[in-house]
């Protein structure tokens, strides 16, 4: 998360970075606004997706894709609840773009009774601009984390050694972290 938070443009800052276990994660990375913001961009949220999945791709690149673990389930999660929430409640698809599609998430009962109000066909179209949200967020995270592995390697050993690391430390790990050509929205 952090080495893909640091390099991508529109991410937070990170603030701190700890492999202390927090509650079900195995360690936590902290991110702090520049400033207090009402409103997002989808470029802001196509950062913040990929930098959901920087746990996920690192574990696959280092690991091995069969190798992964249960430790991003959670950022697996919010990602798809971002993507989702982009697409159906903000406007924010490529094919659904400027429509909303707000589905009452109200009390169980409620929403089995009632009905969506958009097509099965406007479903499948939902469903694949969230797939594609994530597909996009993943293969950016994996450009930034391969292009920066010898940061992410310095990362891990620091973080062996002291547990917990503030933004200025982060941020002197990261100097010179690349930002790969692909991985760019503009």
């Amino acid at each position: 998360h952090a080495i893909v938070g640091h390099v991508l443009p529109d991410s937070d800052l990170v603030h701190k970075v700890t492999i202390i276990p927090r509650g079900q994660t195995g360690g936590v990375t902290w991110f702090i606004p520049p400033e207090d913001k009402s409103y997002h961009s989808i470029i802001e949220y196509k950062d913040v997706l990929a930098r959901m999945m920087g746990g996920r791709v690192a574990e696959e690149l280092i690991y091995g894709e069969d190798r992964v673990t249960t430790g991003a389930g959670s950022d697996l999660q919010k990602a798809a609840e971002l993507a989702r929430e982009m697409v159906v409640n903000q406007g924010m698809g490529k094919k659904l773009r400027n429509q909303v599609f707000h589905v009452d998430e109200g009390m169980m009962l409620e929403r089995l009774v009632h009905e969506r109000n958009y097509s099965d066909e406007t479903a499948k179209v939902i469903d694949d601009e969230v797939e594609a949200l994530i597909t996009e967020a993943t293969n950016r995270a994996r450009m930034v984390v391969k292009a920066n592995m010898d940061k992410l390697e310095a990362l891990k050993n620091r973080l062996l050694e002291k547990e917990t690391l503030e933004a200025e430390e982060v941020i002197h790990l990261f100097d010179g972290a690349v930002m790969p050509k692909g991985a760019e929205l503009y």
